[in-house]
Parts: C-alpha cells; sequence; structure tokens
C-alpha cells in the first residue's frame, strides 16, 4: 500500500511549536503550584519549587535545545527525532512531577503523534521506543525506592500495544481513503481532458485546425451581443479558386494539402484581433474586430499576394489563387442579413473573374 512521504517538515514544525506550548502552560501551572506550596506547606516550599519547576524546566529546556540541533544536523531522521523528542519529554513530566509517577499510560501520546506521519515504520519505531523508556522509568522508580508492582507493568504495556494497534488500524484506514480520493481525482481530470478534447473537436476543424463553422456561429453571435457599439467588425469569405479542378486533375489528397496550406497562412499571418474559420469545403471565414474597412482591405490583399506566391510540389502547373468576399458589420441588420451580403460580393468576386477581392461599405 502506498505511503505517504518522510520527513514531512510542516508538521514537524507544528509538532515544535505544541512542544514549546507544553511547556509554556506547565510553567504557567507550576508557578500557581508553587504559590499553593507557599500557602498550604511553609516549611517545604523551597524544595517543592526546586522539584517542580526549576529542575523540570531546565531539564525541558535543555531537551527543546538538544532537540533543534539534532533537527538541524540531521534533517534526513527528522521525523525519528521528533518522536525521541516528545517521549522524552513525556517521561521527564513522569519523573519530576509526583502526581504523574506512576501514569506509565502517558508515554502511548508519542505513538499516537507518530500516527500522523502515516508510515508503520514510525509508528513500530514510537512502540519499541516506548517499550524501552517504560522499563527505564519501572528501573528508576525500582532505583528510588518504590516497589515494583508487576500490575503497573503489565498495564502499560497493554495500553501502549492498543495504542500502536489502532494507530496502525487507522493508518491504514486512512492511506486506503488517501489512495482512493487520489484514483478520483485522477479520473476527474481524465474526465475533464476529455471533455475538453471532446469540445476542441467540435469546435476546430480536424484538417486545417481552424477553428470550424460551428465554432464561427458562436463567435459572430457573441461578437455581436457584447462587442462595444463603436467598434467595427468586418467579415472577410475566402474562397479558393478552381478547387474542384484540382480535385480532379492532382486527387483529393493534393486538395486537403492545398486546404492545410491556406490554413497555415491564415494562423501565420492573422493577428490576434482577427479569427480564422474553416466556413465549409474550401471557403474561409475571417472575423476582423476593430479594424478600419481599409486595414481590412490591406489585410485581405496581402494574404491574396502570399497565397498567389506559394508553390504546391504536387500541382506545379496549376497557380494557387483565391476571392474573396467582404463586408462590414451594420447594426441595423440582422446577421443573416449580412452573412448574404458578404456571400453575394463573393459571388461578384467570383463572377468577375476570380483571383480578386469584391467589397461592400456599410453606410
Amino acid at each position: 500500500m502506498e505511503q505517504l512521504p518522510a520527513n514531512d517538515h510542516i508538521w514537524n514544525r507544528k509538532l515544535i511549536h505544541i512542544l514549546w506550548w507544553i511547556l509554556l502552560i506547565y510553567e504557567i501551572v507550576a508557578i500557581f503550584g508553587f504559590f499553593y506550596n507557599l500557602y498550604d506547606q511553609p516549611p517545604q516550599w523551597f524544595n517543592s519549587f526546586m522539584q517542580v519547576q526549576i529542575i523540570t524546566a531546565c531539564l525541558l529546556l535543555i531537551l527543546m535545545g538538544a532537540g533543534y540541533l539534532a533537527i538541524h544536523f540531521l534533517k534526513q531522521y527528522s521525523d525519528f527525532i521528533m518522536i525521541i523528542w516528545t517521549m522524552t519529554m513525556v517521561s521527564i513530566f513522569i519523573i519530576r512531577i509526583p502526581e504523574l509517577m506512576s501514569s506509565y499510560e502517558l508515554i502511548s501520546i508519542p505513538i499516537i503523534l507518530a500516527s500522523i506521519y502515516f508510515q508503520k515504520k514510525y509508528i513500530f519505531f514510537a512502540y519499541s521506543l516506548g517499550i524501552v523508556y517504560l522499563i527505564s522509568l519501572l528501573v528508576c522508580q525500582v532505583y528510588q525506592g518504590h516497589a515494583l508492582i508487576p500490575s503497573d507493568l503489565v498495564v502499560s504495556i497493554a495500553v501502549l500495544t492498543l495504542t500502536a494497534l489502532v494507530c496502525f488500524a487507522i493508518m491504514s484506514k486512512g492511506l486506503v481513503l488517501i489512495t482512493e480520493l487520489k484514483d478520483s481525482v485522477v479520473r476527474e481530470q481524465d474526465l475533464l481532458i476529455r471533455n475538453v478534447m471532446i469540445d476542441r473537436l467540435s469546435k476546430v476543424d480536424a484538417l486545417t485546425e481552424l477553428f470550424n463553422h460551428r465554432s464561427f456561429q458562436e463567435h459572430t453571435d457573441h461578437l455581436i451581443s457584447h462587442m462595444p457599439h463603436d467598434t467595427s467588425l468586418e467579415l472577410a469569405l475566402i474562397d479558393i479558386d478552381n478547387f474542384k479542378t484540382i480535385n480532379d486533375t492532382y486527387g483529393h489528397w493534393v486538395g486537403d494539402m492545398v486546404l492545410k496550406t491556406i490554413g497555415s497562412i491564415l494562423k501565420d499571418v492573422l493577428g490576434p484581433d482577427e479569427m480564422s474559420f474553416r466556413y465549409g469545403g474550401e471557403e474561409f471565414a475571417v472575423l476582423f474586430v476593430g479594424k478600419s474597412h481599409e486595414e481590412v482591405l490591406h489585410i485581405c490583399e496581402k494574404l491574396m499576394e502570399i497565397i498567389r506566391s506559394t508553390e504546391i510540389p504536387e500541382m506545379p502547373d496549376q497557380p494557387l489563387t483565391m476571392s474573396i468576399g467582404l463586408a462590414s458589420y451594420n447594426r441595423n441588420t440582422m446577421k443573416k442579413a449580412w452573412f448574404q451580403l458578404v456571400d453575394e460580393c463573393l459571388y461578384t468576386a467570383k463572377r468577375n473573374g476570380k483571383n480578386r477581392i469584391h467589397s461592400h461599405i456599410s453606410e
């Protein structure tokens, strides 16, 4: 089963902050305890002050400093150091605070903290370390003259073992949920990519890689509805001259090559304010936004010059030309009427000998 990466520095920083808060809270509680002992048992206040506050605080501060140094110089083992750090802090509290003298089950806290790394080796390390610390604490208790109660040992080991098993179970379930979440995210990303590809295929002509007729209609509707009133809009319909002759003479694959070539020229010549479309068959459409009629006419003439100078190796004896119908949009007319006007301009250019531009300026 997949496990999360080790050396989670973000969690380690949070744990260090928690340890500082524990130290701060302990000092506040110890101060209150000192004043209580000073009032309740005046002769013993100094021993209590040294036992509970000074010595314990010094040990905890030494531990904090050692922990920082260890993490700084042994960054690759920072997770293990954090487990040792917390285990040692808990043990100091058990040893130095009389009320916690026999609370060996507190050693299970570092085991619980080890589970946040979501790796079994850390839980096993914390459990093994907890057994070592437990035995060490019991030895210290015997050394100080306290009686060893067998039930304390059995109960403490049982608590540590159950805690480790629960952490293993929670971690395993968490990893399963994480794996399912990752799979769900991957499926959603695949679905999104498929939807984007389907949407692109529905709007882009596969041969020329220009937007198709459907995209042309949608984009034109959007421009008419949303562009400012004083913004000019012109439409150029482009038709390849003698395209049927090209297909009949050289084959449809050469005709496809001609279409791809013109599509590439349109993409190269036109700027960001113009959009080119494959209108259908051998016809292309270009929408010009925010340009004067003279500027649009100049661009169309440039396109025709480039097309005339383009050579298709597979049809050396056939010149490549095109006819263009051009008209500006008038807001007082319907879109359909505008399209018909541009179409009439294109057919006028065809009837007048092809290889030319016929334009209409709206009043």
